[in-house]
């Protein structure tokens, strides 16, 4: 392709509402662009590496035997009430068709996969089975952020598995894992692969696999002396352990007016920060909950609903804390709540003796609280949210380090939920009706090309792995010299008819454009032919991932290029 026809040209400046390095070198490079928060149309470069990346994803998947499909964008909501999904996900586009149908825009496609399923597999023979398609999306996110980081519509591959039993859940399982890994492997970039929360999608087990990057979302811990990894929400740990009185002392009530935060609180009080409480209420579906974390901890609201088994979590009113407890929020305690008020603990919160709590009383806090004797004792679960320095809950030595990453891909074990939310049976070769065990599997075909940038550019521009660059060569022809620019012009054809994707630069502009252009841009191969370089019957050969360029000889450029693609 000519450049100086080519649709979609670079810009000097950067988009004022561009942050992410990926935002602003997609956006300035000419690979997308904004048609409305959270929507963007990719141009012919960023198209180009969309195509090689859906392809790849298809051909790896092929390999275990996947079978690819299309669904509809469109779902009639009727699907989503069959498993209750329809006033749970709130990022959920709903509306209503001209004909007084209710629809949605799909964020994902578990329901409709599933419908298709129970309408065409029939007994054991007929499993197990995976189905794949590469399909647009659609989320009704409040905020869309980052450029393809965080956007409404987006393009995603998600496959779903269907098998008899959990063993065979696990072997298509592991083959997606393993697909997968092929998967990032040919496109050049490397994933951490972490436990993850199986969150609105149901199900039992996930893995998330994600780039570590300081502009991710997503946070996961590490641990430095095992392999452990897990996302801050799924992520487990050992608590440190303190040293506690060995007698009770008396309760007793003391005033702390206008103290902000556990530090402060616990410098007023004379006592160690692990020695306050946070007790917050909760409203769990039609449930308030008393929720009491140990003051160097928060609370991980995934691991509190998961424990409680709930769909809707939130932290109660104000009214409503004022209303059980007399109090205000800050100042809610374990000691006096009402008897039906359910108080769930956190397991860093056991075996304390002598601790501080609030007083349910404006202002005031109780210290030397003691279970059984000032309150009855509470239910205890791993509700916390791990931090910095924890001891691994793996190996039981190392220290968790968390990292921002980006989440490029998601596997869950579904089981059987949305077989049995949507009569989705088979017969087995016992005659008897069982329902489908099910996985699904996604990855977010566009995110992972701000992922790509996100992992591989420098100060000026993109550098793109050879599996999906746009094109795999960019020929600059500098000056006007009609001897050289002929020359360029059938370099540009020899190229084209042995297979070479190239983008020639043939341009009327400077040097210093069109290479700064060419860094931008981040095709892996710059071959530059100059009045110079013709002297010699060569030219600049420069890689865009090294630093130094060489001179090649024009008879042996076709060699030297098919040995750089294969390798």
């Amino acid at each position: 392709m000519r450049y100086s026809k080519f649709f979609g040209k670079t810009q000097k400046e950067t988009p004022k509402e561009a942050v992410a390095v990926s935002h602003k070198y997609l956006l300035r490079a000419g690979f997308i662009h904004q048609l409305a928060a959270g929507l963007y149309e990719f141009l012919p470069l960023g198209f180009n590496v969309l195509s090689k990346i859906d392809k790849i994803i298809k051909e790896e998947l092929a390999k275990k035997g996947v079978q690819h499909l299309l669904m509809p964008l469109v779902h009639p909501a009727s699907l989503w009430k069959e498993t209750g999904r329809y006033d749970k996900v709130d990022v959920l586009l709903k509306f209503t068709s001209a004909r007084g149908t209710d629809c949605v825009l799909a964020p994902t496609h578990e329901e409709t996969v599933t419908d298709l399923a129970r309408k065409h597999i029939r007994t054991y023979k007929d499993l197990p089975v995976i189905l794949n398609q590469n399909q647009w999306k659609y989320r009704d996110e409040m905020r869309a952020t980052g450029g393809l980081l965080r956007t409404r519509e987006f393009l995603m591959q998600d496959a779903y598995s269907f098998d008899r039993d959990k063993a065979g859940l696990d072997i298509s399982f592991d083959k997606m894992v393993a697909a997968y890994h092929a998967i990032f492997d040919r496109i050049g970039i490397e994933v951490v692969v972490v436990k993850a929360d199986s969150g609105t999608m149901g199900g039992s087990d996930s893995q998330e696999f994600g780039v570590i990057s300081e502009v991710g979302e997503d946070r996961i811990m590490l641990c430095d002396k095992c392999d452990y990894k897990a996302n801050v929400e799924k992520a487990e740990s050992k608590f440190e352990v303190h040293t506690q009185d060995k007698e009770m002392k008396p309760m007793k009530k003391v005033e702390g007016k206008d103290i902000i935060g556990v530090e402060a609180l616990a410098a007023h009080l004379g006592v160690d920060v692990h020695s306050t409480t946070m007790t917050l209420l909760f409203q769990a579906d039609k449930e308030v909950v008393a929720v009491m974390m140990r003051g160097d901890y928060h609370v991980s609201e995934t691991k509190l609903r998961n424990h409680l088994g709930c769909k809707n979590l939130n932290l109660t009113t104000p009214e409503v804390v004022k209303k059980i407890t007399g109090a205000e929020v800050g100042y809610v305690g374990p000691v006096n709540l009402p008897k039906e008020i359910r108080v769930v603990a956190d397991l860093s919160c056991k075996d304390r003796v002598n601790f501080e709590a609030g007083a349910n009383e404006l202002y005031h806090h109780n210290v030397n609280v003691n279970f059984e004797r000032d309150f009855p004792t509470p239910e205890f679960a791993d509700i916390r949210e791990s931090k910095e320095n924890d001891i691994c809950a793996g190996c039981g030595k190392g220290k968790l380090h968390m990292k921002n990453s980006i989440e490029m891909g998601h596997v869950f074990k579904l089981g059987t939920c949305y077989a049995e939310w949507m009569k989705a049976n088979y017969v087995d070769n016992d005659g008897k009706s069982k329902p489908m065990v099910m996985g699904c599997y996604g990855i977010g075909i566009s995110r992972l090309i701000a992922g790509i940038v996100e992992s591989s550019h420098d100060e000026k521009g993109i550098i793109w792995p050879k599996s999906v660059a746009p094109f795999t060569v960019e020929l600059v022809v500098l000056g006007k010299d009609e001897a050289v620019v002929k020359r360029a012009d059938e370099l540009y054809k020899e190229l084209l008819e042995t297979g070479v994707e190239v983008l020639y630069d043939d341009r009327d502009d400077s040097a210093g454009v069109k290479l700064n252009d060419a860094d931008l841009i981040g095709i892996p191969l710059r071959i530059l032919l100059s009045s110079r370089t013709l002297e010699k019957d060569s030219v600049e050969w420069k890689v865009r991932s090294e630093k130094e360029a060489e001179i090649v000889g024009l008879k042996d450029l076709k060699e030297k290029i098919a040995k750089f693609l294969a390798a």
